[in-house]
């Protein structure tokens, strides 16, 4: 049986892909300037768009689960972001 030990010994290399959606709110008027940052990330797109809500879905997926953590707390910083909420994750473990 595997324990935690386990997946903090993972490497980039270990045949896994993690996938997370999110839902980004920004201020309506920064829309733009959000998702042009958002397009520039490795691995992320944006799936949807309630523009007059300042609403976007957003897919990000990697190798390494500690990048999607590391992804979300950057897209948390981009100017205009209000909130980031994380709505689904999947992890596909190959051992």
């Amino acid at each position: 049986m595997r324990n935690v030990s386990d997946k903090l010994n993972h490497t980039h290399t270990d045949g896994n892909w993690y996938v997370c959606s999110l839902v980004v709110q920004a201020r309506p008027e920064k829309l733009t300037a959000v998702k042009d940052t958002l397009l520039t990330m490795p691995y992320t797109e944006i799936y949807g768009e309630k523009a007059e809500e300042g609403k976007l879905v957003v897919v990000i997926e990697a190798d390494f689960q500690p990048i999607l953590v590391e992804q979300m707390e950057q897209i948390k910083e981009i100017d205009g972001v209000i909130v980031v909420s994380l709505i689904y994750s999947h992890q596909d473990e190959n051992f």
